[in-house]
């Protein structure tokens, strides 16, 4: 696939490179008008077409072989800027890049974008101090979709049959938070619990996809704790969607680790601690469906728009499996992580506590 500039042929890749900055060169222009600047496209996407014998939608959507990136956002909530982890820990600010990470970004081969701008420009990008705070690295999602007891030993302590199909539910999109920020307990609530789980993030629409094709609409992995109230969800009637979707109830983070960061997703060591003592600790080879598997069956349901996210379920060890049930309280501290995709830490707050930080600021 052409992003990725590899070829069989030799001297392809330098052909294909040539053409894509010659036709930026002169789309950039100032003497052309709208009709030639359309013609010279035309022209090099033709070209790129006949060199890598890939369709139009390929070319311009392309989410594999972009080249491994770690992607995040900083900056105080609401304020977030687009940024890059680099693989010696270095934050870059991708401000100059010109987008954030949303579904356009995702959509319209941003990651590939990226990833010409970082290594044309990202040498003379501002660093970024290593105690900025970090956002969520993407941009609010059309949807969170949850997958409910992916993991047999969790639908057992949960007192729940093993699924014969993936159980689905959504996430409040409000919900959304950085991997360290705290998390407040919700008004009322009384059973307050942690689940670890892998993050999915998509890099392409996705409607009825072939599981064997699923790989090709992932942009990349993220670390996810899918905090639950667990009263609201299993005491108070309706679906599971209101004990999940409290605001800061999805930490999600420190980064986006793109595909090529990820070879195989279904073979992630993953843990969560809740002061200081382990609570989880399992794998991704674990799970009952894995990652191709919850792309397809997902789409055969709803449209997955660039950029949304599917949180593949939590293995055993949570607070309301524990005999007796454990729940959490403010001031307890929760971290977690998962091979390659970093580490988060959360520390719970009152409901009360954090309306008067928000109120007397």
């Amino acid at each position: 696939m052409w992003w990725s500039w590899e070829s069989t042929a030799p001297g392809e890749s330098r052909q294909k490179l040539l053409v894509y900055e010659a036709a930026e060169a002169v789309y950039a222009h100032p003497d052309l008008n709208a009709a030639r600047r359309i013609i010279v496209l035309a022209v090099a996407v033709e070209r790129l077409r006949t060199l890598c014998a890939s369709p139009v939608d390929e070319l311009t959507n392309c989410v594999e072989g972009v080249g491994g990136m770690k992607l995040i956002r900083f900056g105080e909530p609401g304020k977030e800027k687009p940024g890059v982890l680099l693989n010696d820990g270095t934050r870059v600010d991708a401000s100059g890049f010109g987008s954030d990470y949303d579904e356009a970004f995702f959509g319209n081969g941003g990651l590939a974008a990226l990833r010409r701008w970082l290594e044309g420009s990202g040498s003379a990008a501002r660093r970024v101090a290593p105690s900025t705070r970090l956002g969520p690295p993407i941009c609010r999602p059309s949807k969170i979709v949850c997958i409910g007891l992916n993991f047999r030993d969790h639908a057992a302590e949960s007192g729940m049959e093993i699924p014969q199909e993936p159980v689905i539910f959504f996430k409040a999109t409000t919900s959304l938070v950085g991997p360290n920020d705290p998390v407040v307990i919700p008004r009322n609530a009384t059973k307050v619990d942690w689940e670890v789980e892998l993050a999915v993030i998509l890099g392409k629409k996705a409607s009825y996809v072939p599981k064997e094709r699923a790989h090709e609409f992932v942009a990349g992995y993220a670390l996810h704790n899918d905090y639950s109230e667990r009263s609201f969800q299993l005491e108070r009637g309706g679906q599971w969607v209101k004990g999940k979707s409290a605001d800061t109830f999805a930490p999600l983070g420190p980064f986006l680790a793109t595909g090529d960061e990820i070879p195989d997703p279904g073979r992630l060591g993953m843990w969560l601690k809740v002061n200081g003592e382990i609570r989880q600790k399992s794998t991704t080879a674990n799970m009952i469906f894995d990652v191709p598997t919850l792309v397809s069956y997902i789409s055969q349901f709803m449209t997955l728009l660039p950029g949304d996210v599917i949180s593949t379920g939590t293995p055993a060890g949570v607070g309301l499996g524990m005999r007796p049930p454990s729940y959490l309280k403010a001031g307890d501290v929760v971290e977690l992580g998962i091979d390659g995709l970093g580490e988060s830490r959360q520390k719970l707050v009152a409901y009360e506590a954090a309306e008067a930080v928000h109120a007397h600021p």
